[in-house]
């Protein structure tokens, strides 16, 4: 079974947790491998020795700092997000199947299921961007789909190497980056949906559940014990909030914690000890906020 992550070294911890979730719910031998071009020797070293503790193998593999050295970056994304795309280049030709995992997710239970999926016919098998089809949907037309178009998020991708290997062009890819580089909310999964349109097999949502609230009611539906998906295999913590930071209040943060706690150094401790006047206080800039929003359109509609 084949995982592939891209990171620099800001994401180690984050793996770690993610890669300790896998384990813990997928028992198959599996091959980790890393596309990087900004992880340090010693942090290379401690994944290789906690892959091989569990009784796989981990492959790191080198990409030029300059192969996507244009591509737009910006907020909380990093060149790294592009990496995934060079898979059916860098990996091994007998390799016929790759799962991308974001290091920002959660594993919640086997993942060989939708490891194993038929493309039926497909280059990608990916799961619907729940927030951007149904509530952000300018997002979406802003790169030229319509409201009806089906709209993947880029978290959690199963690649068709053999597919990619006689389809995908990667200067193609490039210059999709550019002409669209003046639109694009999220670089690469915005350009991953363009150049891959109806190339893209639809997966369930349990295989990549946003944990955003999406909005105050949206939160609060969620502390009232309310659930659109039931048991999600694969949690993805999507957006700038993330539950390794201490006012972070979205979805499935004490199973997080579960796996971060062992993590933190004292210092961290103790501020996650405060983290109810944290993520009260941003509850309720969050409430403030949305009231500010309702009485401005109601003025306005006057």
């Amino acid at each position: 079974m084949n995982i592939l992550v891209t990171l620099n070294d800001n994401y180690i911890k984050p793996l770690f947790i993610m890669l300790e979730s896998l384990f813990y719910h997928e028992k198959k031998t599996m091959n980790i491998y890393m596309f990087y071009s900004d992880v340090s020797k010693e942090n290379r070293r401690r994944l290789d020795t906690y892959i091989q503790k569990q009784g796989s193998c981990f492959i790191p593999i080198y990409v030029e700092n300059n192969v996507f050295g244009e591509a737009p970056v910006f907020r909380y994304f990093t060149k790294e997000m592009y990496y995934r795309l060079l898979c059916s280049e860098l990996l091994p030709e007998k390799e016929e199947r790759v799962l991308y995992l974001d290091p920002d997710i959660l594993i919640r239970g086997p993942v060989f299921p939708l490891y194993e999926m038929d493309f039926s016919g497909k280059t990608i098998i990916g799961m619907e961007d729940y927030a951007i089809n149904h509530m952000l949907v300018d997002k979406k037309e802003a790169i030229g789909f319509t409201k009806e178009d089906s709209y993947i998020n880029s978290g959690v991708l199963l690649f068709n190497l053999k597919k990619m290997r006689e389809n995908f062009i990667l200067k193609d890819f490039i210059c999709i980056l550019e002409q669209y580089s003046s639109v694009v909310s999220f670089p690469d999964q915005d350009v991953i949906n363009v150049y891959f349109k109806n190339d893209i097999k639809l997966g369930e949502r349990i295989y990549n559940y946003n944990t955003g609230y999406g909005s105050v009611g949206g939160m609060l539906m969620h502390i009232l014990g309310k659930k659109d998906v039931k048991d999600p295999v694969i949690v993805h913590y999507m957006g700038k909030s993330k539950p390794w930071q201490v006012d972070y209040y979205g979805k499935y943060f004490f199973e997080y914690f579960s796996y971060l706690k062992k993590h933190l150094n004292w210092k961290g401790k103790i501020l996650f000890a405060f983290k109810p006047c944290y993520v009260g206080v941003k509850m309720g800039k969050a409430l403030v906020r949305k009231t500010n929003i309702s009485l401005k359109r109601e003025e306005r509609d006057k």
